[in-house]
This record gives structure tokens, sequence and C-alpha cells, in this order.
């Protein structure tokens, strides 16, 4: 692959899974039904919150949640390490961004990260803060380990997606979770666009890393994908939707996130722009469920409206250019 495209895959991810996340910020948490009596003609466009948030926020458009800055400080410690991912290192970042903007904390860390960071200031050991964990947080912010590590790789890419998850959400459902999209986004970086295959790595990549962690007990993501897949084979899009909502779930547990994303990047043919509007419109963890599925997708095929970009850099202070100069030296191709 040549230096410029690759350079714009990353780019591409980074700024999929903000507008993702900012498409997705206004109905965060909301049912279909709500969302429909907010924006009658559907999100189509970035908004800002609306006196109906979830969480209280007053967010204007275009502003970005936990999900976006978790992932950018993924990055910037990875690059401060040298192009190695390093759990401690991420986590004093996490601590001083989280001592640097308290007035953003109750709007912006969810609830097992918050958990977890007050143990480990407390002094907990972080094996143990996150063994209890069964939610996204780590699925949301695992794309830059998908940068950074090749999928060839499987063992690799696993052992540090295990390591990510282990201070907040170290649990089998979880890693198994953040491996599936952590591999997605591997592929997509390097090149890859096929949607089957796709769908192929998140369902092994899964099943691979459901020996890892707390075991507790849980479905299986591979399993639920493959009902989900005849359904996407039988089934109009609109009914699809209407399964995920009513029956396969769009919540903040890594085993309805997973099977979301994927079936959401399926009907948009991996189409980003497209994704994130169909992720700010499902309900549910509308934010999440874009940030990720937007990040893959853009690294497939990268966000070209710069008023988009412009919109994402400015309300959040993010350079793109730069992120994704600082972390390119350090992608591994097998």
């Amino acid at each position: 692959m040549e230096r410029k495209e690759l350079f714009e895959r990353i780019k591409g991810c980074l700024i999929g899974c903000a507008y993702g996340d900012a498409m997705g910020m206004p109905t965060e948490m909301m049912k279909p039904e709500q969302i429909k009596e907010l924006f009658p003609e559907g999100v189509s466009r970035l908004e800002p919150s609306t006196n109906k948030d979830f969480i209280g926020r007053k967010f204007p458009a275009g502003e970005v949640t936990d999900d976006t800055i978790n992932t950018i400080l993924l990055c910037e410690s990875i690059i401060e390490n040298k192009g190695e991912f390093d759990v401690y290192k991420y986590i004093d970042a996490l601590l001083k961004w989280v001592e640097a903007n308290g007035d953003k904390n109750p709007y912006i860390i969810g609830p097992n990260t918050a958990k977890a960071l007050k143990s480990i200031k407390e002094g907990a050991d972080i094996k143990e803060t996150g063994k209890f964990a069964t939610t996204n947080g780590s699925a949301m912010k695992v794309s830059p380990i998908g940068i950074i590590y090749d999928y060839h790789n499987e063992d690799e890419l696993i052992d540090k997606v295990e390591s990510l998850c282990l201070p907040t959400h170290n649990t089998a459902i979880a890693i198994s979770a953040a491996a599936a999209i952590g591999a997605c986004a591997s592929y997509a970086i390097r090149g890859g666009e096929d949607i089957n295959e796709i769908w192929q790595l998140a369902m092994d990549f899964s099943e691979k890393a459901r020996s890892r962690g707390n075991q507790l007990p849980s479905a299986s993501i591979k399993e639920r994908m493959m009902y989900l897949e005849q359904d996407l084979k039988i089934l109009g899009g609109e009914e699809v939707i209407s399964k995920l909502q009513k029956f396969y779930g769009t919540g903040m547990e890594a085993i309805e996130t997973v099977p979301a994303v994927m079936a959401l990047i399926k009907l948009a043919d991996g189409d980003p722009i497209k994704t994130a509007h169909l992720s700010a419109n499902l309900g549910g963890d509308t934010d999440t469920i874009g940030a990720i599925a937007t990040a893959i997708c853009s690294a497939m095929h990268p966000i070209k409206d710069q008023a988009i970009i412009n919109t994402l850099e400015r309300v959040n202070n993010i350079d793109f250019d730069e992120l994704a100069l600082k972390l390119h030296p350090y992608v591994r191709i097998q």
C-alpha cells in the first residue's frame, strides 16, 4: 500500500469515529419514538444536544463524547510510547484528562470507566478493577489498536486488546467485542473493503478472544451475528433496523453493540456518511454504535467532506492530519 493511501485511511478512521460519535450525540440513549418526535425528518446532519438530552448536556453541533476522547487519548499514549501500546500509559493519560476536565466528566466518562478510575486512584490493582464490566467501553475506543497492530498477527492483536480492556472491561464478552472491532479496523486500515470479509473477521476474532478475561457467562457475539446475517439476507433494511431495535438490542452492552455495528456497516454497504446517519436514528447507544461503525467505514472509504471535517476539528480542537501523521510511522503491515 502506498504511504499516502495508508495516511488517508488512518485519518479517515479518526474522522469517522468523531463524525459517527457527534452525529449520534443528540439522540444518545433515546428510544426511536423519541428521536422521531424531536427530529421528524430524521437526523441527517450534525445537530446540537436538545432539552431532552439523556445526560443533561448542552453540546453544540459537532461536539464529540467519550468515544472519540478516549480514542484520541489512546492514540496519543501510543505516539508518546513510540508506537507501542502500554495500558499504564493510557490510564495515566486518561486520569490526567479527567483531572483537567472535571466539569465535563459527568457528561463524558462512562459508568464502568468512572468506577474503575476511582478504584485505581484509591490504589486498586488494575487487574481487579474491570472484572465485572460487560459494556462497550473498550470496543468504542479500540480502533487505534487496529490502526497500529496487524490483524494477520492474531495473537498480538488480541493480546493488545486484552491489555486495553484490563483496567475497565476485563470480561470475556467485553474483550471479545473489542477484539472483533479491533480486527475490523485493522483490516480496513490495511486496504480491506470487502464487507463479507469484515463480518467473518468480526466473528472469528470475537470467538478467539472469548477465552480472555474474567469468564462471566454471556451469549456469543459470533452466534448472534450468524442469526443476524440470515435476517440481512431475507429482510429489507427497515425490517432489519426494527429487529435491531426490538430484538437484538442497541444498548450499551457489548453483546448488543457489535452485532448492531456490523449490521449497519452492511446496510450502508460501507458508506461512512450513510452509516453515521443510520446510527444516529437507530436509538439506544447511538453515539457509540455510530463512532465504531463509521470509523471502520471511513477507514475503508475516507470521509472527504471538508465542511464536516472543519466542523469536527473546530468544535473539538482536533487536528486529524497531525494525529494521523504521528501514528503513520508506527503502523505494522505484514
